[in-house]
């Protein structure tokens, strides 16, 4: 198993001990470079970017992260562009991978997403790893103009544009809400065949799209207590459309998010039953961490529980993975016959 980071740049995680919830830090304090920087050293996988592009001032919209639909960000909140931020951190590290966690493909044309995600491949040395997803957020894509009903066809359509444009010389597509004739796009990415896409999701219909037209499925246990084992379900669903589609599981990965905070052996949170997923100390957090490996997850990406709501305690929980989690992660094998690695 491999661990890796959830990105900053839209604050500071923290939990209750219902919901998941994220800080707004002022964008001048959230160092996301030094934190990509500090994470590289101390061994992570990759480090993970979240995608909005607005924050409605009221919303209705449940978040997928939080049983209750508890929103987890404030009305006026802070969030650097993922795109902009991966390039620069690309420039400033050398063997950490990008990835999006996840773009929401239907928020912009998929045409200039797949330009800018293929320069960010060149300019990390095909460090790239594409997660992308549908959304959620009914009041974001109102401001942006785009149909929610569509979400779901309009993403099944980018993902399709993004594979052309990084495979194919000329580039046409004839769809539902996207159509061009015999245009070029260079230079490709880095990466050979083309950069992995992971499909973020929770749902059947996810599941679907994810065996169908995607290399991986990334699914998130962001609540207090999540249970590792929780989307079998949709794991068969994949299993079973891969079969059909005679694609082996081998070839197609099963990823993660949690939240995870290291603490000593007497802090409250250590002896708490039952005690929050990934929380405690770093036995605790690697018994965790197996359950998830059993469940069939070989990457997992943690968004780190800061209840200071400080940058600096980040990258204190960083050192702390770093120096007692990581290497004896490397030990823990995967269940499933997935993918193991990119």
């Amino acid at each position: 198993m491999q661990i890796g980071l959830y990105a900053n740049t839209h604050g500071v995680g923290y939990r209750d001990d219902v919901n998941n919830y994220t800080r707004s830090v002022p964008g001048a304090l959230l160092e996301p470079v030094a934190v990509a920087q500090t994470a590289e050293r101390n061994g992570f996988h990759s480090i993970w970017f979240p995608d909005h592009v607005c924050m409605p001032s009221e919303t209705s919209s449940a978040h997928i992260a939080n049983q209750t639909g508890a929103r987890t960000y404030s009305p006026r909140h802070e969030m650097l562009d993922a795109a902009v931020v991966m390039g620069a951190v690309a420039s400033a590290t050398s063997t950490i991978k990008l990835g999006t966690s996840v773009l929401v493909a239907p928020y912009r044309g998929p045409l200039s997403d797949a330009r800018q995600f293929a320069t960010v491949d060149v300019l990390s040395g095909g460090r790239l790893l594409l997660g992308v997803g549908a959304g959620w957020m009914a009041e974001e894509f109102d401001a942006l103009g785009v149909d929610f009903a569509e979400r779901g066809t309009r993403t099944v359509e980018c993902i399709e544009i993004y594979k052309r444009s990084w495979l194919d010389d000329f580039v046409s597509f004839d769809g539902a809400h996207y159509s061009f004739d015999n245009i070029s796009m260079d230079p490709k990415p880095l990466q050979q065949p083309r950069p992995p896409i992971i499909y973020g999701g929770v749902s059947p219909l996810g599941a679907h799209r994810a065996a169908t037209h995607c290399d991986g499925f990334y699914p998130v246990f962001l609540d207090p207590f999540a249970v590792p084992n929780r989307h079998v379900d949709l794991q068969n669903i994949i299993k079973d459309d891969l079969e059909i589609a005679g694609r082996d599981p081998s070839t197609f990965i099963m990823m993660a998010a949690t939240t995870l905070r290291v603490t000593a052996s007497d802090d409250p949170l250590a002896r708490q039953i039952p005690r929050k997923v990934c929380t405690g100390t770093p036995d605790q957090v690697l018994e965790d961490l197996e359950k998830f490996a059993q469940a069939g997850y070989s990457l997992v990406v943690a968004k780190m529980d800061c209840p200071s709501g400080e940058v600096g305690e980040i990258r204190e929980q960083i050192d702390l993975v770093g120096h007692e989690i990581v290497t004896e992660c490397a030990q823990i094998q995967a269940a499933g016959g997935w993918k193991t690695e990119f």
